[in-house]
């Protein structure tokens, strides 16, 4: 702990500030994603429209990550991580303020490409904010605030409904807690405008898709990305609907698991750093994923609810616990120049797994469907 404490009093100015704003734009985006599918619901829209609501995000983030990963390498990465909290500030706001199809897709969209430029730029913008004594550290730190920030946004609708004196599944409600999430986000803007400008000495000259990492090297830091998206896109999109069926809990249950996933997701994201010094940081992403493994078999062949959660609770933890570090470790081995397009492709090979994951967790009328 004392370790861990002298590492975070290294970290810079702007490395604090951007914890900041990661927090709270991490805060506003967990209040999006929990209700925006049931402000929907109550708002008379059918599941086709909320699937394609949960779907355009990940699906714009899948198209453009490349792109902006280039034009973030080239504007710089204070600037373009400015531009992504605007752009999703802006389309947060269209969903709160219309309720028309047509504005709410645009919407989305717009918050779609603010959380592609949000997701590419954060890697590279740490990278260049730490030494390397301490960037495990930030990358984890950073991973940890944004997860744990989803575990405080669920008690907003039962506040709003007693203060308005509604009923607590109301469009009303849900709009009013859509804005508590539209103003964080556009406070997380706060913190990144008052971070000292970086230097340009590791930008792009012009905007241009040629790289200096050689692409062999580039691939097989993606490829990991890329099966793993293919493996997770089978499973994770549908833990919610297989503890429903199975088990046929209740939705505050449900909620409750998923809500103590994310804890347990956030503090192991912490215990990362010391392992990766104890460890290395190949092995330590190998062997937390690996050991993963196991805890997905007991959740298919013991049906136990509590043998189930529990497995559950300790997969989601294991598995992320080296999300941060292999972000580290793409960005450590590629050109200072091309973090943010690397980045861009690592994003793109994740996002299948991303789509059907919001695909599959559009609400359900009927759970045998």
């Amino acid at each position: 702990m004392r370790d861990y404490a002298d590492r975070l009093r290294r970290f810079t100015p702007n490395a604090r500030l951007f914890l900041l704003s990661a927090f709270s734009i991490g805060l506003g985006s967990s209040i999006l994603s929990l209700f925006l599918n049931i402000y929907l619901l109550r708002l008379g829209y059918k599941q086709d429209f909320i699937g394609l609501m949960a779907a355009v995000p990940p699906l714009v983030t899948a198209f453009l990550s490349v792109p902006v990963g280039l034009l973030s390498d080239t504007i710089g990465h204070r600037r373009a991580l400015i531009l992504g909290v605007a752009l999703s500030g802006l389309g947060a706001l269209g969903i709160v303020l219309f309720t028309q199809a047509e504005p709410l897709v645009l919407s989305i969209r717009v918050l779609g490409l603010g959380s592609a430029l949000l997701q590419v730029v954060s890697a590279p913008f740490m990278i260049e904010e730490s030494q390397e004594s301490e960037r495990t550290h930030l990358f984890s730190v950073q991973f940890a605030l944004q997860t744990l920030a989803g575990f405080v946004s669920g008690a907003l609708p039962p506040l709003f409904a007693r203060g308005l004196a509604l009923a607590e599944s109301t469009a009303p409600v849900y709009k009013m807690t859509l804005a508590v999430g539209v103003g964080l986000i556009g406070l997380s803007i706060l913190p990144l405008a008052g971070m000292r400008p970086a230097p340009r000495a590791n930008r792009r000259a012009r905007l241009g898709w040629n790289l200096k990492t050689p692409t062999g090297l580039v691939f097989k830091l993606i490829l990991p990305n890329m099966i793993l998206s293919l493996g997770a896109g089978l499973f994770i999109p549908f833990m919610n609907v297989f503890f429903k069926l199975q088990f046929h809990i209740s939705d505050a249950l449900l909620g409750t698991l998923f809500a103590w996933s994310a804890v347990g997701m956030g503090i192991a994201s912490l215990a990362g750093p010391p392992l990766a010094q104890r460890l290395g940081k190949v092995r330590t992403i190998v062997w937390t994923q690996v050991l993963s493994i196991p805890f997905l078999v007991i959740m298919a062949f013991i049906p136990v609810l509590w043998i189930s959660a529990l497995a559950f609770v300790v997969r989601y933890a294991l598995m992320p616990m080296s999300a941060p570090i292999y972000s580290l470790f793409v960005m450590e081995r590629v050109a200072p120049e091309d973090r943010a397009t690397v980045n861009g492709w690592s994003t793109m090979a994740w996002k299948p797994a991303l789509c059907r994951e919001r695909l599959a967790d559009i609400p359900l009328e009927r759970h045998g469907s």
